[in-house]
C-alpha cells in the first residue's frame, strides 16, 4: 500500500533543487503580450526595484502592468511622432533620404521621451 500525499493525488509536479523536491504550486500568469516597452520596463524593475518586481510577479500583476505601460508608450510614440513631423518639415519633400532622416530624428526623440516617462519609472 502506497501512501500518496495530497499533492500526488492532485497531480502536482515537483522540481528538484539542491537534492530536495519542491511542489510547483505557483500560479502562472496569463501569456499577455507585453511588447517592446513592456519588456524594457520589466528589466528595469527587475534590476532597480527587485522588491516591487517580485511583488507584482507573485501577485500575477507583472505582465498585465507591463502590457499597460507598453500600450501607453505606443500612444505617446504616435502623438510625439506626429507633433515632431509637423514642427520639423523637410526642406525637400521629394528627397527620400531627407524624409527618412527627419522620421528617424522624430523616432529617436520620441523613444527618449518614452524611456524617461514610462520605462525607467517605478509603477
Amino acid at each position: 500500500m502506497e501512501n500518496k500525499t495530497i499533492f500526488d493525488k492532485l497531480g502536482v509536479q515537483y522540481e528538484e533543487r539542491d537534492g530536495l523536491f519542491y511542489p510547483c504550486i505557483s500560479i502562472s500568469e496569463e501569456q499577455v503580450d507585453v511588447g517592446k516597452y513592456g519588456l524594457l520596463w520589466m528589466e528595469y524593475m527587475k534590476e532597480e526595484h527587485p522588491g516591487r518586481y517580485m511583488s507584482l510577479r507573485r501577485h500575477c500583476g507583472l505582465r498585465g502592468k507591463a502590457a499597460e505601460i507598453n500600450e501607453e508608450a505606443y500612444k505617446m510614440l504616435d502623438s510625439t511622432l506626429k507633433r515632431y513631423l509637423l514642427q520639423h518639415k523637410p526642406e525637400n519633400m521629394s528627397s527620400t533620404m531627407e524624409m527618412w532622416r527627419v522620421r528617424e530624428e522624430a523616432k529617436m526623440v520620441a523613444e527618449e521621451m518614452i524611456l524617461n516617462a514610462f520605462v525607467m519609472q517605478f509603477h
